[in-house]
């Protein structure tokens, strides 16, 4: 089985502050009905942190034929709120997959960078600034992994109590992830020039635990060497300290498109055995791919190696 998906975005909540102001159902019909008959997905990942907004989308998704992927993403949360979130938007999500639609539920996203107690730091830009300090970053991922994991745990129980259909949970190569726990395994992987060598590679290991896989986000931004930074693109935008909201964009830059679509083909390249057939790319930064591979025992399973 395989579905092709884009992510759409509801508005992201960060410290009260709703991303997305100006939220119109009618418009968001409209372009959910772009994404099924322009794009030609039969999937949408319907994200963000406000459970409403949540539930108003999907119902329109389901209500189109789309697969729906159910994802509440919390920001600067702790245990606690994301728990009561992911119970929230679990029973709502429930109420669309009883009424006939197919319901994937996504237990959250990059945890250990996005939320607090799990890395140092009381702020997700004090958490993302690790990421240009690998050594440092060495050290702490083995504890974040860890309490990720018995997070993970506690989430997944309180999510099938009220949700009866598929679970996964959008991970970040950093996460030391049990994928016994949900039926589908879920990454999160930009190809930069750091694990280029074993992009592939890893790839591979996600796919041989025997479950299906779904790349939750992938791809590149549009600016000249954008391709070598991965998911680090997004720093050359300069944020606002306060509200969150972006501000310009940092230093000198050459926009390139061609290198985007060279960029997310690699992707593809690396992620579809040569048995299969690739799915067609949008080249956007947020787009769900599944697969079935053969079965083989599921397990945990870290990525670039070398982080561990």
């Amino acid at each position: 089985m395989r579905v092709k998906g884009i992510t759409y975005d509801t508005g992201f909540v960060l410290g009260g502050r709703n991303s997305r102001e100006r939220f119109d159902p009618e418009l968001v019909e409209r372009e959910l009905r772009i994404i099924r008959d322009d794009l030609h997905c039969t999937a949408v990942r319907v994200t963000g942190g406000d459970p409403g907004r949540l539930e108003s989308a999907a119902s329109f998704a389901a209500g189109l034929g789309l697969e729906v992927w159910f994802s509440p993403y919390p920001l600067d949360l702790d245990a606690d709120e994301m728990l009561a979130l992911f119970a929230d938007c679990a029973e709502r999500a429930e109420r669309i997959r009883r009424r006939g639609a197919q319901v994937v539920f996504v237990t959250g996203a990059e945890l250990s960078l996005m939320n607090k107690g799990f890395l140092p730091g009381g702020t997700f830009a004090e958490r993302i600034a690790l990421l240009s300090d690998p050594p440092r970053l060495r050290e702490l991922i083995g504890e974040a992994g860890r309490r990720v994991g018995d997070f993970l745990g506690r989430a997944v129980a309180l999510v099938r109590e009220r949700f009866g259909g598929r679970v996964t949970y959008a991970a970040t190569p950093l996460d030391r992830v049990d994928w016994t726990l949900f039926d589908i395994v879920s990454m999160d992987l930009y190809r930069s020039a750091e694990v280029a060598d074993r992009f592939a590679e890893g790839v591979r290991a996600l796919v041989a635990q025997g479950k299906p896989v779904a790349i939750t986000e992938f791809g590149a931004s549009t600016f000249r060497g954008a391709g070598e930074v991965g998911a680090r693109g997004l720093e050359i935008v300069e944020y606002d300290k306060d509200t969150g909201a972006p501000l310009r964009l940092r230093g000198s830059t050459r926009a390139t498109r061609p290198a985007r679509p060279r960029t997310c083909a690699s992707c593809w390249r690396s992620s579809t055995p040569k048995a299969w057939t690739p799915p067609s790319c949008s080249c956007s930064r947020n787009t769900t791919i599944r697969t079935a591979p053969a079965a083989t025992s599921a397990r945990t399973w870290t990525w670039p190696a070398t982080a561990s």
